[in-house]
């Protein structure tokens, strides 16, 4: 339905504000700059063993770095961020990241 919410789309919401949560405590404590963090999500819904289930969380983090030099390690904080994100450890579908590291000069 146009304009509202649903129980899916709050779903994916959670990981993917998970995920942003998780990296902005990362990247504080490894006092990593960035200018700015965003992060789109999809669910995937597929009927198994007769119910339907999300299967798959897609994250599309964006990051948006001064320093090209610290593209890398970026990377690996989302990554980390990833792992250690309650929400994705507290679910079944699987997690899907593509991750994007923008340098704005």
């Amino acid at each position: 339905m146009p304009n509202i919410w649903s129980p899916e789309h709050l779903f994916t919401a959670a990981v993917s504000g998970c995920l942003m949560t998780t990296f902005l405590a990362i990247a504080e404590f490894s006092k990593l700059d960035y200018l700015s963090f965003k992060c789109d999500s999809k669910g995937i819904i597929e009927k198994v063993d007769g119910n339907f289930v999300v299967s798959e969380v897609l994250l599309f983090p964006e990051v948006v770095i001064k320093d090209p030099s610290k593209s890398d390690r970026m990377k690996r904080v989302v990554e980390k961020a990833k792992k250690a994100c309650l929400i994705s450890n507290s679910i079944t579908s699987k997690i899907t990241m593509e991750t994007k590291i923008t340098v704005q000069n």
